[in-house]
């Protein structure tokens, strides 16, 4: 990646993980309170996090900084998984999410 950045005149060290996020240019109540109040719009948010190239990074970023809202896929309340706003999830959807996380999934 450190070629790509070269040829786009960007320092290594000015980039962070969020700014490789596919959400960076979406609403951010998306991963807030429409995805509370919308489950059709909760199951397009997830769609985009189980594509996005770091979702390990936002899920461990948001248990760490004990955040709510999504974050690698998963509605969190103070870093925990809110089972209240994850239910529209499917058992296929829990299972490429643990892939994803593995033994990091709290």
């Amino acid at each position: 990646m450190s070629n790509i950045l070269k040829e786009l005149g960007i320092d290594e060290e000015d980039v962070r993980w969020y700014h490789l996020a596919a959400c960076g240019n979406m609403n951010i109540n998306w991963f807030y309170d429409d995805y509370e109040n919308d489950k059709i719009l909760a199951n397009t948010t997830d769609e985009v996090c189980m594509n996005c190239p770091v979702i390990k990074q936002c899920y461990a970023d948001g248990v760490a900084m004990k955040e709510f809202g999504v974050r690698g896929g998963i509605y969190m309340n103070l870093g925990r998984i809110d089972k209240q706003n994850n239910s529209h999830k499917t058992k296929e959807t829990w299972a490429k999410l643990k892939s994803i996380h593995g033994k990091n999934l709290l």
